[in-house]
């Protein structure tokens, strides 16, 4: 795997995806410039259950990463979905969806803004729809 400097984020150092054998190197980390907000870390992952051998219930998704890698702002998408789910760090367990605008950094939700229909939040109600176009 090669490294890629992300242009916005000091010392960040990602990876491009594996290549199989014989293919050229994979260019799948992209960044575009002026592209403000992204994340610091991006992950691939694939929950397979299955029940006495049965496949039952298949997850596809992206998690993005932002802000502290300490306590990073986590965003899901769903790849069958059009919406991503975000769960920020430190929210006291009883935050309603209007308390979290003032938690949430403006440059991330604009990079989510412009990928996905809608933002939903984790607050005490469960998900919420914090943002989709009107």
């Amino acid at each position: 795997m090669s490294g890629a400097d992300h242009p916005f984020v000091p010392e960040w150092k990602g990876e491009r995806s594996w290549s199989a054998p014989g293919e050229l190197p994979s260019t799948f980390v992209v960044f575009e410039a002026g592209d403000l907000g992204a994340p610091f870390r991006i992950e691939h992952g694939r929950d397979m259950m299955f029940n006495d051998g049965e496949l039952e219930q298949d997850y596809n998704f992206i998690d993005y990463f932002f802000g502290d890698p300490d306590a990073p702002i986590r965003a899901r998408h769903y790849l069958h979905d059009e919406h991503v789910s975000v769960v920020l760090p430190s929210l006291p367990s009883n935050v309603t969806l209007a308390q979290v605008g003032a938690f949430f950094p403006s440059d991330t939700l604009q990079y989510l803004q412009r990928r996905f229909a809608s933002v939903q939040v984790l607050t005490a109600e469960g998900y919420s729809e914090l943002w989709a176009p009107r």
